[in-house]
């Protein structure tokens, strides 16, 4: 069986055993056609990158295929997830298992893409360092970052419920409804204000109460929060904006990345500019996805926004599949294998691989006359005592 046969088997496989389990057991009916396309492309990448992992000649550049392959074998827990909460399969009898079971889900999938995107930005800059240590680093930096930015979800499984958001929500609530049960069904703004105990909050303490005036203010900004389900913007915003804070460090590394690439030009395998650069417009669609959803006042609002999200990430992920296989096509070949281990072991003397999208680009809006190795990367003219050298591009 060849190896994209081997992939498209193993990935068919498990669809029909995720749509097999959704038709015969209770699950949740949370997972939209867009949703699950999105995670489906994300197994198959995971699967093509798993693949690569252990296909991958050069041993320096296996942990980078491997972080790629963790991160994005993540979908199958997002998979399971359907699976759990109230009239579902797993904890079906614990009232926060849904919102328990995202939180984690998120923490650990932003984790791991913030890991992949650092590890391969650090391969780079430090080539040298031997892989543990690369590894170490990572772990410091995005482990920090998930340690600052998440720690109250690790401390308190509830903390979406005790933010200053969700607390002054369920004042003005509970203001709404001991007015409407004294006959006012649309009371004023003033009216809610006046028997609300808003507090001024800091550090997540309440110090004091609001005046009048800025009481009135805030009821009124949390009032579309009371209709139907609403109030899930307002929980859900913390964890959102912790989202956004993670893939902004991956957008920096990512810009570190290639301003160390045009600078230094330092050895790369074949395709892997190419993938390190589409996660640049993934992890900034992840940017704005989540910003509009914190935005969002009304839930359909959000959901909304998320169908569109879904689409466009869908796109991004096509192209990162395309290049992931190419990758894994390339290294499972003669010539491929030939070439990787040569750019480990003589990589002052091996022109550098162009591929046919490189070849697309010099041939229509550079000279080709001027760039005889890697795109953007001119070699210096061979003097007359200097040995051929290896070209296999």
């Amino acid at each position: 069986m060849k190896t994209y046969q081997r992939v498209l088997f193993i990935w068919m496989v498990f669809l029909a055993v995720f749509v097999s389990c959704w038709v015969l057991l209770p699950h949740r009916n949370s997972l939209t056609m867009q949703a699950f396309v999105v995670l489906g492309v994300r197994l198959l990448i995971g699967i093509v990158a798993l693949l690569i992992y252990l296909k991958e000649p050069s041993d320096t550049r296996k942990p980078v295929f491997l972080s790629f392959s963790l991160f994005f074998l993540v979908s199958l827990f997002w998979f399971v997830e359907p699976f759990v909460g109230k009239n579902a399969l797993l904890f079906s009898g614990e009232k926060y298992a849904v919102f328990y079971a995202n939180q984690y889900l998120y923490a650990i999938d932003f984790f791991l893409l913030s890991f992949s995107i650092v590890y391969v930005v650090l391969d780079s800059l430090f080539g040298n360092f031997k892989s543990y240590q690369k590894f170490v680093f990572t772990f410091l930096i995005v482990g920090g970052m998930l340690a600052f930015y998440y720690h109250p979800y690790f401390e308190d499984a509830k903390y979406g419920y005790n933010t200053q958001d969700m607390r002054d929500w369920k004042m003005v609530d509970n203001s709404v409804a001991q007015l409407k049960a004294e006959g006012k069904d649309s009371p004023a703004v003033a009216e809610i204000a006046a028997i609300s105990q808003l507090g001024v909050w800091r550090d997540g303490k309440q110090i004091g109460v609001l005046l009048d005036e800025e009481k009135a203010r805030r009821v009124a900004e949390l009032l579309p929060y009371l209709e139907g389900q609403n109030y899930n913007v307002l929980l859900l915003k913390p964890l959102y904006l912790n989202t956004v804070y993670m893939n902004v460090l991956c957008v920096v590394f990512i810009f570190l990345y290639f301003g160390y690439q045009y600078k230094n030009d330092p050895p790369q395998g074949a395709y892997i500019e190419k993938i390190v650069f589409l996660f640049l417009p993934y992890c900034s669609l992840e940017i704005l996805h989540h910003y509009a959803y914190i935005k969002s006042v009304q839930l359909s609002v959000l959901n909304d926004v998320t169908q569109i999200g879904h689409y466009l990430s869908l796109l991004n992920l096509g192209a990162l599949l395309v290049f992931f296989s190419l990758r894994l096509r390339f290294i499972t070949s003669v010539k491929g294998e030939f070439y990787e281990r040569e750019l480990v072991s003589d990589s002052e003397h091996i022109s550098r691989w162009r591929d046919a999208f490189d070849n697309l680009i010099v041939r229509h809006f550079l000279n080709p006359q001027a760039l005889h190795g890697r795109l953007f990367a001119p070699r210096t003219p061979r003097t007359e005592t200097e040995p051929a050298a290896k070209n296999n591009s």
